[in-house]
């Protein structure tokens, strides 16, 4: 009798093993049934857990896969169905719709966040883990329709804007208006051939692609006009202080002539009418001697090359900055005599920067 009792106690105290069933999906003829490709993207992977593994970081990892491999059939989708891509006409030619299928296989990607089922599974007796994930087509053909009506709107309305601050003087802040503009159309022909892609009831209207084609156009109208279309007159000139500060008889024009390749490089156009001109900047130079040469231990001859000037806007008819550098610690330089030490004081770096930080951020305003 004791040896039964003890034989029930021990049966109890075995552990008990529960045999898990994987879920339908799992399998792929319940997913094909399920998830019928006519209507779904899918994605499916599959790992063993490595001993000693963190279950919970490889479930992680296997989605992202089963995600991918979702995101992957979009893309090659859209792959084979965007023809239009290969034949529209695009400013900057091939390269350039390059570009738009790049863009349209990263929106592809970041789009099967929406509505995307995503599961998984952990078999804990067999050490088996699952993943999937599953969008409906129709959910991202109506996601790529807002997409489409929200980059249309935001063009439209870079463009409104680029307009007005064209008319009121900032053209260059026109400009990258209307490039913003340009960037949103190209989302707008990327989200078209995704809907394209992913739905079968579509039209040029329902993608919208005259109504792209027509802001296109006004974009590359636009961009043409402002090119370069911020001319300044400048005004340079020569002020003498003293037989003593002036190095110069008359005016060397040598920080005129650096300041002009300054805003050349910076998309400006200097013209030689002030009636033209969007801006007008005046700039006058002069020297100081800071050491003659003949004093001290080690005597040296230095000079200080010095630049006033203000910058007025015609569109608006103000005064929209004036600077003064004099006897700047930073804009001196010594030399064999005075012309060549103001020479060299002039061609500082330092002295055609503090001049451009001055008028710059004003003229790409």
């Amino acid at each position: 009798m004791k040896k039964y009792i003890i034989s029930v106690i021990t049966l109890f105290l075995l552990p008990v093993v529960h045999a898990q069933n994987p879920p339908d999906w799992t399998q792929s003829a319940n997913r094909e049934r399920s998830y019928p490709s006519s209507e779904w993207y899918t994605g499916f992977a599959f790992d063993q857990l490595k001993p000693g593994a963190n279950a919970s970081a490889a479930l992680e990892v296997l989605k992202k896969n089963a995600q991918n491999e979702m995101a992957g059939k979009i893309i090659s989708n859209v792959k084979s169905t965007t023809d239009m891509t290969t034949h529209r006409t695009v400013v900057g030619g091939v390269e350039e719709i390059k570009k738009d299928y790049q863009q349209s296989l990263q929106i592809a990607t970041s789009a099967t966040t929406v509505k995307t089922e995503v599961k998984t599974f952990h078999n804990t007796t067999t050490g088996e883990l699952f993943a999937f994930a599953a969008v409906r087509q129709a959910d991202l053909a109506a996601y790529y329709r807002r997409q489409i009506n929200l980059d249309l709107s935001k063009a439209e309305t870079a463009v409104a804007v680029s307009e007005q601050l064209a008319e009121s003087g900032k053209k260059m802040s026109a400009r990258r208006k209307v490039e913003e503009a340009r960037k949103n159309l190209v989302d707008v022909y990327s989200c078209a051939d995704l809907l394209a892609a992913v739905s079968t009831g579509r039209d040029d209207s329902d993608m919208q692609i005259s109504r792209a084609g027509e802001l296109m156009r006004t974009v590359e109208r636009l961009l043409i006009n402002l090119e370069r279309s911020t001319f300044v007159y400048m005004d340079c000139r020569y002020e003498k202080r003293s037989a003593k500060d002036d190095a110069f008889s008359d005016d060397p024009g040598i920080l005129c002539d650096i300041i002009a390749q300054m805003l050349n490089e910076n998309e400006c156009s200097l013209t030689d009418s002030r009636d033209e001109a969007d801006y007008i900047l005046t700039l006058i130079t002069s020297t100081t001697q800071r050491s003659d040469g003949k004093t001290g231990i080690n005597p040296i001859l230095s000079y200080y090359a010095n630049a006033r000037g203000n910058l007025y806007n015609r569109a608006t008819q103000r005064q929209v900055v004036t600077f003064t550098i004099f006897n700047d610690a930073d804009c001196y330089e010594a030399g064999r005599d005075a012309q060549d030490a103001a020479t060299k004081a002039f061609k500082l770096p330092d002295l055609k920067n503090k001049v451009m930080d001055k008028i710059l951020p004003v003229i790409k305003n």
